[in-house]
């Protein structure tokens, strides 16, 4: 394992070296680290129970510090800043692409349970915006563009999570003819609402002490970006005590720090984002050689099929439907619609559901399908980024 280590810390170091170098050829981090997990990692790791515990909890870690960054961003001031097209791509065209999603998983792969076709089409919806990063920095793509592309995929898997958590569920129930479908129910309400009371109530707490302290210099302020940290963890553990899901916790505090803590709480995302790009390094890396292996050996040409469709169908059509009624052009609709690249939080929700919802019955078909999915989409939009101006044309419509 040492050597792997070694392994890791290296390529980690090289990449950091010449990402900029790299980039310009339109290789991305997750593109990187990928196929090195796959070619360095693949021989000497093996997707066991200690493994997948092992990424289980790296896993957990890294979906807490995204989930409460990206929730920091939603203070007031940016739900305003955000813009139409963005909210409507949030609270439409992701409900829009689980259904859509329900329905072509159940057309191509009719012996699933309905719940588990549901969870399936939620895993897939979330978008990652380290994949997008190659957008970022095109200064080629109208910065409106951009804008509203970085805050929908910094966004939707926090508000994709209680669907996962809701679906996994009842897919649970339904595995189990011993508890009732009003019970189960209850049992997934009560641990959404149980996360988000805590959630509430801890992030706001501490965002006001956050202000109290710093207004009488209590706090040395070389501890307030390690503080931000810690109280990821106070959430996590917190709303795990009390019975509640952790993940909803950890987001919902991040939305209620944003608000409570005087200014735009930049210094939490700040600070959490740079250790966040350091644990999706690892993510990606253990992705690549634990499970790409596994999943190109069980892919069926079903399973294959429903991530095409889910990268080049279901979300351009949700998209395109959210988008009806709004001043936005064909070109940027198409390009919304295409850029909506899965990777850490399918990956890592994926991981999450297999290791926490016992009895879910398609759960190999699912992990295959997810992080096939992720592998696809990490070098399809990759790929494509580079080239987004010429096959999008902006401003010819």
């Amino acid at each position: 394992m040492e050597h792997i280590l070694v392994y890791i810390a290296f390529a980690m170091l090289m990449y950091c070296m010449f990402s900029a170098r790299v980039g310009s050829f339109g290789i991305t981090m997750p593109m990187v680290f990928l196929a090195i997990g796959v070619i360095g990692g693949g021989s000497s790791l093996v997707l066991d129970l200690e493994a997948a515990s092992a990424f289980h909890d790296l896993a957990e870690v890294t979906l807490a510090l995204l989930l409460f960054a990206d929730a920091t961003t939603l203070h007031r001031q940016s739900l305003v800043k955000i813009g139409q097209r963005t909210r409507r791509m949030l609270l439409l065209g992701l409900p829009f692409a689980i259904v859509i999603g329900t329905l072509v998983n159940l057309i191509l792969l009719p012996d699933w349970p309905l719940w588990e076709a549901c969870l399936l089409a939620a895993l897939l919806a979330p978008t990652d915006a380290a994949l997008g990063q190659s957008i970022q920095s095109n200064e080629r793509i109208p910065q409106t563009f951009r804008d509203a592309m970085n805050a929908e995929s910094g966004l939707n898997d926090g508000l994709a999570l209680p669907f996962v958590i809701f679906f996994a569920g009842l897919a649970v129930g339904e595995s189990d003819p011993e508890l009732g479908s009003g019970a189960l129910l209850s049992l997934v309400a009560t641990q959404i609402g149980i996360g988000a009371a805590v959630g509430v109530l801890g992030g706001y707490v501490l965002g006001k002490l956050r202000n109290y302290v710093i207004a009488r210099k209590y706090m040395d302020e070389g501890l307030s970006l390690v503080a931000a940290l810690i109280l990821v963890g106070f959430i996590f553990l917190a709303a795990e005590h009390a019975g509640g899901n952790s993940f909803v916790a950890v987001f919902v505090s991040g939305v209620a720090y944003a608000n409570a803590a005087k200014g735009s709480a930049r210094h939490a995302r700040h600070f959490l984002e740079g250790d966040g790009q350091f644990l999706a390094m690892l993510s990606f890396f253990f992705i690549g050689a634990l499970f790409v292996p596994e999943a190109l050996t069980h892919l069926t040409p079903a399973g294959l099929l429903v991530v095409v469709l889910s990268l080049a169908v279901v979300r351009p059509a949700a998209i395109w439907l959210s988008l009806i009624g709004t001043k936005t052009s064909a070109s940027e609709r198409l390009f919304y619609g295409w850029f909506g690249p899965r990777g850490r939080a399918t990956a890592l929700f994926a991981v999450f559901v297999a290791m926490d919802f016992e009895g879910v019955q398609q759960i190999g078909g699912i992990l295959v399908i997810a992080i096939t999915a992720v592998l696809i989409s990490a070098f399809m939009h990759g790929v494509t980024a580079k080239y987004a101006p010429e096959l999008f044309r902006f401003g010819k419509d």
